[in-house]
């Protein structure tokens, strides 16, 4: 009986040790990649456009700002850091005044990743190409107000900012549409939410329940 105890006690005593050696340090995240969203811009000469920057870590989407200390630079223009939220740097970006192609790169201070946007700077704004109106669909319960985003991007393929934007609504009944794309249920229904630009056209589906 003795010895079975003693057999006990020099289990436990090893289990013991062996937990004080684990380590309790944090697990750190990789960083794995940088988004700039968009990555081409269509300007004409000091105009802004409003970017968000993303860090891609081991652990998903760098929410604080803690995994990397970034550094951004351009070739032409000026950057203005809005802070981070919603897990993303909210950049202003505005184009010189002379018209070109510039670069805006993103990259840390060990100098990887490193993502870049390119930017064409003309004098002519170029004529829009495709219109995209995000979230593409929305549930939204009655009296509730929610915001839809257009996206433009023009015939040389840069996402382009600053163009007037006509909001509608395929059902008065069911949504008011104000302008820069809010709108407001009133009834319940389905109602087709659509942007317009020089043209073209972009819709999204919205869905109003009690």
């Amino acid at each position: 009986m003795t010895s079975t105890f003693k057999l006990l006690g020099a289990v436990i005593a090893g289990t013991l040790a062996l937990g004080c050696n684990i380590s309790s340090s944090p697990v750190i995240a990789r960083v794995e990649g940088i988004q700039i969203t968009p990555n081409r811009i269509s300007l004409v000469p000091l105009q802004a456009a409003d970017l968000l920057v993303m860090v891609i870590t081991s652990r998903g989407v760098d929410s604080s700002g803690a995994a990397a200390v970034l550094q951004w630079s351009t070739t032409g223009g000026t950057i203005a850091n809005g802070g981070i939220y919603s897990g993303a740097y909210h950049i202003t970006y505005t184009s010189p005044q002379q018209a070109g192609t510039y670069h805006f790169t993103v990259t840390t201070s060990t100098g990887s990743p490193t993502a870049t946007a390119d930017i064409a700077v003309t004098l002519t704004p170029p004529p829009i190409s495709t219109v995209s109106v995000t979230p593409g669909s929305v549930s939204l319960a009655l009296n509730d107000t929610t915001r839809f985003h257009a996206t433009l991007t023009a015939q040389d393929g840069g996402v382009t900012f600053g163009r007037p934007i006509t909001w509608s609504s395929s059902d008065s009944t069911v949504v008011m549409v104000f302008t820069e794309g809010y709108v407001h249920a009133t009834a319940v229904g389905t109602a087709t939410i659509t942007a317009t630009c020089e043209g073209h056209s972009g819709s999204a589906t919205l869905t109003v329940h009690q």
